[in-house]
């Protein structure tokens, strides 16, 4: 995993705000650890008591820190605010903050003897200086491992849509997965259907993608399939991290199944590796919107 950490401010009881640890890579990584899938995630912690917060989190999940850069400066932070469907919209504060200073900084090679696959995605894929490293070291990265992306789109912090959609297509054409909700699409691709999205992003290069429909569950786009699973009924407390979780799902899935390595996605292509790979992701998402903030 490669991104960045941040501290959700959350709605609390009595009309206050609760500091939560966040940030879509980090919390695919935590959930992808707390199962036992072994993962390390690439990216910068805060010097500040958020920071310390964080740090804690890793640990208490499992999530190997070795290229976890710790430094003096502040942690990003994010104020959420929550719909009535429990869907949350973001203001942030990004500027010179730990997550967004990887400029000149060498990130680790990727060896296919010890790594499965590169996830990256969210702010750091968009925000600079962040962003141009991480590109380039995907592109290097694709050529031993599949990769993932989500894009997780968060104009407020990334910028002006159509500028967001161009860069968007990039990253979908450098991926062989792509997991995106209907949601982040209806951002940058308005009155455009999803079907027609995840093709376009087939013909630049990617092999499968997922697209996640809330309460509607989900639907993967293949070449020589398109598979649908229902979301998984819940008492929704609010949706925060619940994309995280099912990206997660899905990629812990067809890594513990096996499918995960560049001479073997071929089997993305088969409709009932996929069908169970979604439900075992909805499961994940479903529990996640059971709890405040990302679980």
């Amino acid at each position: 995993m490669v991104g960045e950490n941040v501290i959700d401010l959350v709605p609390a009881p009595g009309g206050g705000l609760r500091p939560t640890c966040g940030g879509g890579p980090a919390n695919t990584a935590v959930a992808l650890a707390r199962r036992g899938v072994p993962t390390a995630l690439v990216g910068s912690v805060g010097g500040d008591h958020f920071g310390r917060q964080v740090w804690r989190r890793h640990i208490s999940a499992g999530v190997r820190r070795d290229f976890l850069l710790r430094t003096d400066l502040p942690s990003t932070l994010a104020l959420a605010v929550v719909d009535e469907d429990g869907t949350a919209s973001y203001d942030f504060w990004t500027s010179g903050t730990a997550d967004f200073t990887w400029n000149g900084r060498s990130l680790p090679s990727v060896d296919p003897s010890w790594v499965d696959l590169v996830h990256f995605g969210s702010l750091a894929a968009f925000v600079e200086p962040s962003a141009r490293v991480v590109e380039h070291w995907v592109n290097r990265a694709r050529r031993s491992v599949p990769v993932s992306f989500d894009p997780n789109i968060r104009l407020p912090a990334m910028g002006d849509a159509d500028q967001v959609r161009r860069r968007t297509d990039r990253l979908a054409g450098l991926s062989n997965l792509v997991r995106v909700s209907e949601r982040d699409l209806a951002q940058i691709y308005p009155d455009t259907d999803v079907d027609k999205v995840a093709y376009g992003w087939i013909e630049l290069g990617a092999e499968l993608v997922v697209v996640t429909l809330g309460d509607a569950g989900s639907v993967a786009f293949h070449r020589k399939h398109v598979t649908e699973v229902p979301a998984v009924p819940v008492e929704l407390v609010d949706a925060i991290g619940a994309g995280d979780a099912f990206t997660s799902g899905l990629l812990g899935w067809l890594t513990s199944a096996g499918w995960m390595r560049l001479d073997r996605t071929a089997a993305w292509g088969n409709r009932a590796v996929i069908t169970a790979a979604l439900r075992y992701a909805s499961q994940l998402a479903a529990q996640a919107c059971t709890v405040p903030g990302a679980p």
